[in-house]
């Protein structure tokens, strides 16, 4: 029985491969944002919802994998490609990339609870989530604006003004990065407190949150390669 969130994908190629690829990232972004509710009830030391959580994502992050999969059957043999059809695979993997890093975050959070973990760190982790958060946002109005693009037929004008978005995103990924050293200071501050499997677990948890932000520039970077060759 096909899966509902799938609009006849055939019927989306026929239009264009970007359709299909719009809608394979609302499913990604569904999968972060999800992630980001997720930390809020993992720090309030919630452990029922947290897995509840957990299994939504798993279920997220598969329905993006479908939609991925079947991007890779349909596209080659159905559509007369505008763009390099190399360079659409590229941003698929990447897209799809940020689905898998959610998915393994979620997991890691569940190994461990989150009750000793100091509230000054618990304040940085949520802080760590909302600048991630703020790239995902980012990609999202790069990704509204594909439309824009579509409408006009690849217009050079419409593409600047997409292009032109990226490097904020850039900049807030490097903003991520920059306090994710801070909250690993933060967190070796308490190594007597919390033990070495203490700082291990919250230490791939801060790399884990700060990858979705990584993830997402890189896949805005493939953006970028996949429409210049268009201006």
């Amino acid at each position: 029985m096909p899966n509902r969130y799938m609009r006849s994908i055939l019927n989306i190629f026929v239009d264009s491969p970007m359709d299909a690829l719009e809608d394979h990232s609302k499913k990604v972004i569904e999968t972060v944002d999800r992630l980001s509710e997720m930390l809020d009830v993992y720090l309030d030391n919630d452990c029922t919802k947290t897995e509840e959580y957990c299994k939504m994502i798993d279920e997220l992050e598969h329905d993006a994998d479908k939609m991925k999969q079947q991007f890779q059957i349909v596209m080659p043999n159905s559509v007369v490609l505008q763009l390099d059809s190399n360079d659409l695979f590229d941003f698929l993997k990447a897209q799809d990339g940020i689905a898998n890093i959610a998915q393994n975050t979620a997991h890691w959070m569940t190994l461990r609870p989150s009750e000793d973990i100091p509230q000054e760190i618990k304040d940085e982790l949520r802080e760590l989530m909302k600048m991630s958060m703020k790239c995902i946002r980012g990609y999202q109005g790069v990704m509204c604006c594909l439309e824009k693009v579509e409408a006009t037929s690849y217009s050079k004008i419409e593409i600047h003004k997409l292009i032109e978005q990226i490097p904020e995103i850039e900049t807030n990924e490097y903003e991520v990065d920059m306090f994710e050293i801070k909250v690993q200071k933060t967190l070796f501050a308490y190594e007597k407190e919390i033990g070495g499997a203490g700082v291990y677990h919250i230490s791939r948890l801060i790399d884990n949150i700060g990858d979705v932000a990584d993830q997402t520039a890189h896949t805005v970077d493939r953006m970028r390669k996949l429409l210049i060759k268009k201006t």
